[in-house]
């Protein structure tokens, strides 16, 4: 049985809104320290062919094609979640919109980019809600595919980087998010605890 990672549960428990964005999260991101690289402009003709890269990962995403989704992964990315059977095509709301806006190459020999990408949709309320994803294309021989994305998950915290070529690092992060929102959700629901002169109230007095 193919099984999706859950972030999308994960991160509506913690936004407590439930837009598509986070649905997003099923899917991967690579961190890249890449000092001293250049950049091309958002829009230039450089970055269209990585940006029709998303579209087509996103689009087939939205319709729910599994096979055209995993076509526009990297190589080694289909081969290793092919081997712990995780899905990159999970279930998307008919609400679900998106946009692929700013584009920028950031290796030195133009065969890394990062698509920026906003993705809306409505809460329970009915309220409009969108979140910011930031794509990692490679270009491989086969063309231009998508070997991850990044997303904020906590406000506090930097955003979680998951990378499909290694999906069992991708998975430990994912149990990571969950411990974290488990902590936070136990803390507040303790809530803050009301001091006195004495110390924490309802403890006993000092001797």
């Amino acid at each position: 049985m193919r099984r999706g990672l859950r972030l999308d549960g994960i991160t509506r428990a913690h936004t407590g809104r439930g837009s598509f964005g986070t649905v997003l999260a099923t899917v991967c991101c690579v961190a890249m320290s890449l000092a001293g690289c250049s950049a091309s402009s958002a829009g230039s003709a450089a970055t269209e062919p990585a940006k029709a890269c998303v579209v087509k990962f996103l689009d087939a995403m939205k319709r729910g094609d599994e096979a055209a989704a995993r076509a526009m992964l990297t190589s080694v990315a289909r081969a290793k979640t092919d081997e712990v059977g995780i899905s990159v095509a999970p279930p998307v709301p008919d609400s679900a919109t998106y946009a692929v806006r700013d584009c920028e190459i950031v290796s030195e020999t133009n065969d890394l980019a990062h698509v920026s990408t906003t993705w809306t949709d409505v809460d329970e309320t009915g309220s409009p809600t969108t979140e910011s994803i930031i794509w990692a294309v490679r270009l491989d021989p086969e063309g231009w595919r998508v070997v991850g994305m990044a997303m904020k998950i906590f406000e506090d915290m930097p955003p979680l980087l998951l990378n499909f070529e290694d999906p069992e690092d991708m998975l430990a992060k994912q149990e990571m998010v969950a411990e974290e929102l488990t902590k936070r959700a136990q803390a507040n629901a303790q809530g803050p605890q009301t001091r006195t002169a004495r110390g924490p109230a309802g403890a006993p007095a000092a001797r």
